[in-house]
Formats: C-alpha cells, structure tokens, sequence
C-alpha cells in the first residue's frame, strides 16, 4: 500500500499538471481571440472612418466645382446682364425730361449697381480660388460685409490672437461651415445680430458662429430625418472630424444658437 501512494502522488501531479496546462492553453487561447477579435473590431472601426472621410471629401470637392461654377456665371453673365441694365437706365436718364421719372430711373439705376455689387461679392466667396489667393479672414470678411449691406443684420467678424495659415482645403471646409450656418440663421434664428470669432490660440484654432435669435431645441433637431430641417447639425460634425476637430452646437429656445469648431493646430499645419 505504501510502495503505492508515491505512484499515485505521481499520477495526480502529472494530471494536475495537464490540468493545469490544458487549462492556460485555454485561456491563452481566449486571450489571443479576444485580442484579435479587437483589433479586428477596431480595423472596421478605422475603415469605416476612412470611407466617410474619402466620402465627405468627395462631396466636399463636388461642393466646391458646383459653387465654383455658380460663381463664375455670377460674375461673368448676371454680372454683364446687370451692367447692360445699368447702361440702358443710363440711356433712357438721358432721354427722359421728367422729372419724376428721371429720379425713379436714378433710384432704379443705383438699386442695379448694388445688385451687381452684391453678386459680384458673393461670387467671390462662393469661388475656391478667392479663397486660395485671399485666406479665411478675407474671405469671411467678404461673406459679412455682403449681409451687412443688406441693412437688416448687423453683422459682425472679431479676430483674436495672432493669425496663422491653416492650409488652404481646411480654410476652404471652414468658410463652407460658416457660409452653412450664416444662411441657416438668415433663414430661421430671426436674428438682429450675428457674430464670427476666429481665436488663434497657440495649440488650436477656434471658429465661433453665434446669432441672437429665437434658438432651438438641439436634441429636437439632431433627431430629425435627413429630409427635414435640422440634418444640417450632422453636416457640420462630420466635417470638423475630417479636420481632426470638434463641432459644438448650444442653442436653446429664445436663446440664440452659438456654434464653435475647434481644430488642433497640428491638423492644420
């Protein structure tokens, strides 16, 4: 019985032992399938992050040749239609000796030439080029002024910090953002003013576009359908990704609406 007990002794350790082996191979195993299981998980992550970002340039490029174009046939016919008007009221001011009706002709002449003006602006800020040539600041400046002269808005750009070049396709995303959320308080927010603030800060650039309208319920809008107002609010976050930034929207009810991009300086170097 004694001669026995160590061979068992024996046999136990040996099946502990494979036991125990059987055991950490498992879970080695399970450790290995976990890891891969993440990175795979984490590689459809990256690639779906790639798509929409190949996907929103892409649209973001098809934006930019279709207003290219707009602005083109601004400037080179509505441009030269309206100057051919003004020629006209000019010849008929001369023709005429009533009173009456050359004051409205002058009224009507100076009422064509602020047209021509104001497409010849916009034009500007709708083509990529100006903005190449000109920069941000420039080229927001352009796109108030023009909202300005409408007389209805105060409208207005505050600059702080010292300006940097952010490259030329992110000033380009930059100014189509503004134009976006400029026009969707034009068109709703019942504003009296609207202000632009570009910070330069050291390690980011910030861009600010706040209105003093009635506001909006931010939940309400992000959880409407694409077909209805508000997927705009999507459009403006998935952009400031592909810069590398943030996009922040606060607004509430008969509070106004402040948006604010943000954008490490490393991603705009």
């Amino acid at each position: 019985m004694s001669t026995q007990t160590p061979d068992v002794i024996l046999i136990i350790s040996i099946g502990t032992l494979l036991f125990l082996s059987l055991a950490g191979f498992i879970t080695l195993l399970l450790v290995l399938y976990k890891q891969r299981y993440k990175a795979h998980q984490q590689q459809l992550i990256t690639l779906e992050e790639v798509y929409q970002r190949e996907l929103l340039q892409s649209q973001l490029e098809i934006q930019n040749q279709t207003l290219q174009q707009i602005a083109h046939d601004l400037h080179d016919n509505i441009g030269q239609l309206l100057t051919v008007v003004v020629m006209r009221l000019n010849t008929l001011d001369n023709e005429t000796a009533e009173p009456d009706t050359q004051q409205s002709v002058r009224q009507t002449r100076d009422l064509v030439r602020t047209v021509i003006a104001d497409v010849r602006m916009l034009s500007k800020t709708l083509d990529y080029d100006t903005v190449g040539r000109f920069g941000l600041l420039s080229s927001l400046t352009l796109e108030l002024e023009r909202i300005q002269r409408a007389g209805s808005i105060q409208a207005e750009l505050v600059t702080l910090g010292d300006p940097y070049l952010l490259g030329e396709k992110i000033e380009m995303v930059l100014l189509r953002m503004t134009q976006e959320s400029l026009n969707n308080a034009l068109k709703h927010a019942e504003a009296q003013k609207l202000t632009v603030i570009t910070d330069y800060k050291v390690d980011a650039f910030c861009l600010t576009i706040s209105d003093d309208g009635r506001g909006f319920s931010v939940p309400d809008a992000a959880a409407r359908t694409l077909d209805k107002a508000g997927a705009g609010l999507g459009n403006l976050h998935r952009r400031a990704g592909l810069l590398g930034g943030t996009c922040s929207v606060v607004s509430q009810p008969g509070a106004g609406t402040r948006i604010e991009i943000q954008i490490p300086r490393n991603q705009s170097s």
